[in-house]
């Protein structure tokens, strides 16, 4: 097995076991706010991190590490893991079944991770991702999120408005890293978000490339779709003048 799968399989069971963590705990007990009153954080986030941070300092300690809830290594092997813990913390709260845990890995090897704790389901294996072929946006479903900040909000709704007559339809489903993985499986045709964080989408655009799709980051937007043709036409709609 050579490097890139034995890092694939170790995220793999990295993401499952904080999975299950996050399943055990349930609502996850105290729940606060970070940045605003819809930006949470709960002790379930920190447990599932606690774990894969843990586990990669004793099985890799040379290996980087950024993680959302502050964990951090300095590495010297030229591999950074980028973990988000539980993406999707809003949904996880209130027991809507779409959230994950975001595994990506950057440096000499690059590769992605998301798994579905609710569905059992794991998004790892590009070749066993087949994303959508679609070239028209009046045919596409199209994912997006929204951002934390009132503002931010107020000009996202703006494109919303402006994009939801030409496509087939939109989806905001609240999870960054899982709407990526769906592009990568052909779920949705297309996916935009603006003021996303690195570990929300390092392994869903890990995913999306490594499938056959295409991925790209523009500042704190970042826009996906199974198709460079789509991709284009839905960057002229969604990027900031």
């Amino acid at each position: 097995m050579g490097l890139k799968e034995q890092l694939r399989s170790l995220g793999v069971e990295l993401a499952t076991e904080a999975g299950e963590i996050l399943l055990t705990m349930g609502t996850g007990g105290v729940t606060t706010s970070k940045s605003t009153p819809t930006d949470l954080v709960t002790e379930a986030d920190r447990a599932a991190e606690r774990h894969i941070v843990d586990k990669l300092r004793r099985l890799r300690p040379h290996d980087a590490i950024i993680a959302e809830e502050g964990s951090a290594n300095e590495g010297t092997s030229g591999i950074r893991w980028v973990v988000d813990p539980l993406d999707g913390t809003v949904n996880y709260t209130y027991g809507f079944p779409h959230w994950c845990v975001s595994i990506g890995v950057e440096g000499s090897e690059r590769l992605g991770v998301v798994y579905d704790p609710s569905r059992r389901e794991t998004f790892a294996d590009p070749s066993r991702l087949t994303p959508s072929r679609k070239v028209d946006l009046a045919d596409s479903l199209i994912g997006t999120g929204f951002a934390y900040s009132a503002e931010t909000r107020a000009r996202q709704a703006a494109t919303v408005a402006n994009l939801l007559p030409i496509v087939r339809d939109i989806r905001r489903v609240g999870s960054c890293a899982l709407d990526l993985a769906w592009v990568a499986c052909g779920r949705l045709d297309g996916f935009y978000e603006e003021g996303v964080q690195h570990w929300d989408v390092s392994a869903g655009i890990a995913l999306v490339n490594d499938a056959g799709g295409v991925a790209r980051t523009h500042g704190p937007m970042t826009v996906a779709a199974g198709t460079e043709e789509l991709l284009v036409k839905l960057e002229e709609l969604v990027l900031p003048a």
